[in-house]
């Protein structure tokens, strides 16, 4: 928890650096414009390739496969949407670095590598059943049974 707390408070102290380095360099609407327009320009982005990543996803989805690296791939879409409406040229910087596919893939792989997946694959089973109540008329305490008729099909993770 401190490690966090350090980073957020570094990374809130160099965005303050930053703004004032900028700002004095091309003045405060200057600044204020440009964080606007890579805002503007950096959500466009996000969306194009968010959407890229959804259709690449349900492919794999359709040919049966785990989306697994789209799935991360969305994720640090969505964070680098989160940083570029972050104002500040730093988060732009890494959001923008989120938005290059090189780097979402190497990330992404490094991170499913680590990745432990827990449980066995299971199984699926499709069924149909009919509920028939009778009497028995044979039976001595003449007792009402139940009665289960039905289809099963098993269908095995692949």
């Amino acid at each position: 928890m401190g490690k966090v707390l350090l980073f957020l408070v570094g990374a809130g102290l160099l965005e303050i650096f930053v703004f004032i380095e900028v700002g004095s360099a091309i003045g405060a609407w200057s600044t204020i414009a440009l964080i606007l327009l890579t805002a503007i320009i950096g959500i466009s982005l996000v969306r194009i390739q968010g959407l890229q990543t959804l259709m690449e996803a349900q492919q794999k989805v359709n040919r049966g496969e785990t989306p697994a690296r789209e799935m991360v791939s969305g994720m640090m879409l969505a964070l680098s949407g989160v940083l570029l409406l972050l104002p500040g040229f730093v988060t732009d910087f890494a959001g923008v670095l989120l938005l290059l596919p090189p780097v979402r893939t190497a990330l992404a792989e490094r991170f499913l590598s680590r990745a432990h997946v827990r449980g066995d694959k299971g199984h699926t089973f499709s069924a149909e059943y009919y509920y028939h109540t009778e009497t028995r008329v044979n039976d001595e305490s003449n007792r009402k049974g139940v009665t289960f008729e039905g289809e099963a099909e098993r269908k095995d993770d692949k």
